[in-house]
């Protein structure tokens, strides 16, 4: 049932140069000419962190040496997660040319956009690293959890971009829609507070997949463990998520052109 989606799987770790490299090119291409290159949003986010941290902890009354670096991580990881989604519907549509004109598996696509968007986080980490330095974390085993976290995270945006990129394929009206929710989902999502800061209305938390998401990364980095059900709620998105992701390889793979 599922051979095709076999055959793609091999084929992205037979190719993950290939990946490697395009995904660095979209890079250089996007900050052709400029001086500084991404670092430009590392500069715009250092500025948004530091300065609203520095407000929003006077307005909320919350203690800076806690509130700044949890913000400033929020801050950056949602950055990560909401640009991979919001180039999800556009993963195939952006590179047809390729698609139309080379045998390629259709899962490179959707992992071009989750490592360049890596790439920017890598350069935004010096942002958190600065920020450590000013606010000093609490480091203990706890800080282990951050490498399960990032496993997961990432595990599930792999499927998360892969369907959204064969939909957006397929229905273009999914791109302005999914901009449109971005904004809204930012506020339904704790970046700028934490779950346990909503009381008994922490449950709207959980039907939002950007809470798990934000914490499992969060906080470990701060010291923290995440809940025991947010890897249990994470796992079992992967395992569904995969699934549902093969179904439609195996359905669509070679329709896909058709729609470019």
């Amino acid at each position: 049932m599922l051979k095709n989606t076999k055959i793609e799987l091999l084929e992205v770790f037979r190719k993950n140069r290939l990946v490697m490299s395009l995904s660095w090119d979209n890079i250089k291409v996007r900050y052709a000419r400029s001086v500084i290159g991404p670092f430009w949003l590392v500069l715009a986010t250092a500025i948004s962190a530091l300065g609203l941290g520095y407000v929003w902890s006077i307005l909320f009354n919350q203690d800076k040496e806690t509130f700044i670096p949890a913000l400033c991580i929020g801050l950056i990881i949602w950055q990560f997660l909401s640009s991979c989604i919001q180039e999800a519907p556009n993963c195939y549509i952006e590179n047809a040319p390729i698609i139309k004109n080379t045998v390629n598996s259709v899962l490179i696509f959707p992992l071009i956009t989750i490592i360049r968007n890596l790439i920017i986080l890598g350069h935004n980490f010096s942002i958190i690293i600065i920020v450590f330095l000013i606010y000093p974390p609490k480091i203990n085993y706890n800080s282990i959890l951050i490498i399960p976290g990032i496993i997961l995270v990432i595990g599930n945006l792999i499927w998360i971009v892969g369907i959204l990129g064969f939909l957006g394929a397929r229905y273009r009206d999914l791109p302005p829609a999914i901009a449109s929710m971005i904004t809204i989902l930012f506020f339904l999502s704790p970046v700028i507070y934490k779950p346990d800061q909503l009381g008994l209305k922490a449950y709207i938390m959980w039907l939002n997949p950007f809470t798990y998401m934000i914490s499992l990364i969060r906080d470990p980095l701060t010291g923290h463990s995440s809940p025991l059900f947010f890897y249990a709620v994470s796992t079992t998105a992967l395992l569904v998520g995969y699934f549902a992701m093969a179904i439609m390889i195996e359905k669509y793979r070679y329709k896909l052109p058709y729609w470019l």
